[in-house]
């Protein structure tokens, strides 16, 4: 998983700081990512869900947990020339690239659409909203399965919601809501498992998980801080249909924190292995609320309040402990919180 929510608080406090400061490379406008008006279907919780204001990268960092200088090192911009009107515009998407070889940069045109790439990676956006990211995870890892590494290639994009940082901004606690709707199309355009000796099909893979944080922002609760992770896999190389009755949680060993899993069958009845557009939708609330149950029973948050909580951010994109190489392709990100007021 993303090293993002170890990070999130402390990173995002720092680049407040850094962005209020006299440097000029902090002298941008920041995107309005509010609106006041309640529109019907509820309030949009994902800030420039078409990626036009760019991304602010993460340089790779081979262990982000033990390399602090690499893991705090100033992030750099990566802009579409397709978009001049959001050229001082600062990113509310941030680019992680953990574990990879390579750094994204310079850019050009593939397909219609404007990208960077390495010979490890690619990141697309397209005129119509599509996102492409692709890897070969033959050679991020050497042609070799590696799973001990410190840190996994991925290529995750994310973003804080509810968290402190340069856009957290107020929403509704889960207490005010009355639905949390999700939607996302994806396609798997290719995806070769590239299987070599010593394949072992419960440690090597890539997913294309969506993440996000239920977290404690209430100051006054004894619980400040404290979150769960709410997962939806859209893709996993080795399970053409992931269905579940049950809870299914597991412990992150990057933050350690609980995952709690909502089955992909609950939102989408069709398989993404078949690579065809799939779409994702549907209310998430119940399951971000059975998340702080299970969280909290299991010992992982201390407050058990709804008006504690709210959806502190957001990440997306591929994670890698297989040779595989892959593309896809996602779109109309989207996440709505429905209110009684």
């Amino acid at each position: 998983m993303s090293k993002w929510a170890t990070l999130a608080l402390v990173a995002a406090v720092l680049l407040l700081i850094q962005w209020k400061g006299a440097h000029p490379a902090f002298a941008e406008r920041l995107m309005n990512v509010w609106s006041h008006k309640k529109p019907l279907g509820g309030r949009e919780l994902i800030a420039d869900p078409d990626f036009k204001a760019g991304f602010l990268a993460i340089r790779a960092c081979r262990n982000p947990d033990g390399d602090f200088l690499c893991a705090k090192a100033s992030r750099y911009q990566l802009k579409s020339p397709d978009r001049p009107d959001m050229a001082d515009v600062k990113p509310v998407w941030e680019l992680a690239q953990w574990g990879s070889r390579s750094n994204l940069g310079g850019g050009g045109r593939f397909d219609g659409g404007y990208g960077w790439s390495t010979p490890d990676k690619r990141l697309v956006v397209y005129p119509d909203g599509r996102v492409e990211l692709a890897v070969s995870g033959d050679s991020e890892l050497g042609g070799k399965y590696n799973s001990n590494r410190a840190a996994l290639p991925n290529l995750i994009l994310q973003q804080t919601i509810a968290a402190p940082g340069t856009y957290g901004r107020h929403i509704p606690s889960l207490d005010r809501m009355q639905r949390l709707t999700f939607n996302l199309d994806f396609r798997r355009v290719y995806d070769d498992p590239n299987k070599k000796p010593g394949y072992d099909t419960s440690r090597h893979a890539i997913i294309f998980p969506v993440n996000f944080t239920i977290q404690n922002l209430n100051r006054r609760s004894p619980g400040y801080g404290e979150y769960v992770w709410l997962q939806i896999s859209t893709y996993d190389d080795r399970y053409a249909l992931q269905t579940s009755e049950r809870d299914r949680t597991q412990i992150d060993l990057g933050t350690k924190r609980l995952i709690y899993f909502i089955p992909p069958s609950k939102l989408s009845n069709r398989s993404t292995h078949l690579g065809e557009w799939v779409q994702f939708h549907g209310d998430i609330l119940p399951y971000a609320r059975r998340a702080i149950e299970i969280a909290s029973k299991k010992g992982f948050l201390r407050s058990v309040r709804l008006s504690d909580y709210k959806v502190g951010g957001v990440n997306i994109g591929y994670e890698l402990t297989g040779l595989n190489i892959s593309t896809f392709q996602f779109r109309r990100l989207s996440l709505k919180a429905s209110t009684d007021d």
